[in-house]
């Protein structure tokens, strides 16, 4: 009898290590959501405020909403996600240097709508605050800005 008893236990403790493995032990890939809907920020015709869309996406990745983005105009087709992480709040996200290309182009008012689009779009989408936005593994700079520090959310009200 005490060995059915031991097995059983064995049994139990085995379950609840499964149940934890399976539910991501704290890894978010936006736990809150309970359908892919996301929220893409683009520039307005202006160039002086944000327009919003929602699309649902397959699954909640950092590459299918880098999708998004290109599929809604805000980034070109090689622009590629080479790392994501996300700690509590903060979301480090690498990105090729076709990104850092294709802002050294803008002017003013563009860069700030596409790394502002950029930002917003993964800030909403991982409920994050600050976003360490890298090129190749590092920091990077156009003749506009320095993007050493944490990404904020970008509103046009804070734009001079």
């Amino acid at each position: 009898m005490k060995r059915t008893s031991v097995t059983r236990e064995m049994a139990l403790i085995l379950a609840a290590i499964v149940l934890m493995t399976a539910s991501g032990c704290g890894r978010r890939e936006n736990a809150d959501k309970e359908d892919n809907n996301i929220t893409i920020y683009k520039s307005n015709e202006n160039a002086d405020g944000f327009d919003t869309e929602t699309v649902s996406l397959d699954a909640l990745t950092p590459e299918n909403i880098m999708a998004a983005l290109i599929d809604a105009g805000v980034v070109p087709s090689d622009v590629k996600v080479l790392d994501f992480k996300q700690e509590e709040d903060t979301i480090t996200l690498d990105l090729s240097k076709t990104f850092e290309e294709y802002v050294n182009q803008m002017g003013t008012a563009g860069e700030y709508a596409t790394v502002g689009s950029v930002v917003n779009t993964y800030l909403d989408a991982y409920d994050a605050k600050a976003v360490s936005l890298l090129v190749e593994g590092g920091t990077w700079s156009t003749g506009h800005a320095e993007y050493e520090t944490l990404q904020g959310r970008y509103t046009y009200d804070a734009q001079e």
